[in-house]
């Protein structure tokens, strides 16, 4: 079973708003994430990854330049939520 990813309407919204080669930098990071996912393994140092606190407790976030991407995985069913994809200072909000 392939990993799947759900993404918020408001981070994918952002998405689309972003500049052709932003889009492709984030998309390209989800890529990379996707394929480690396949094998296993979570990459913290190599994406940029940090697991978040406080009210985003189990969550992950992924640095992309000054773009935020937090996620939460759900390893039982595969599954890859993305909740919101934001510039550094609005992303935890």
């Amino acid at each position: 079973m392939e990993w799947r990813v759900r993404i918020h309407r408001r981070a994918l919204r952002f998405l689309e708003e972003l500049s052709s080669d932003e889009r492709a930098r984030v998309e390209e990071k989800l890529r990379e994430l996707l394929e480690a996912l396949e094998e296993g393994v979570l990459p913290y140092r190599r994406l940029d990854i940090r697991k978040l606190r406080g009210e985003w407790e189990g969550f992950f976030r992924l640095r992309v330049g000054d773009i935020r991407v937090i996620f939460r995985i759900d390893v039982d069913s595969k599954t890859l939520y993305i909740y919101s994809i934001h510039r550094r200072g609005k992303a935890y909000r």
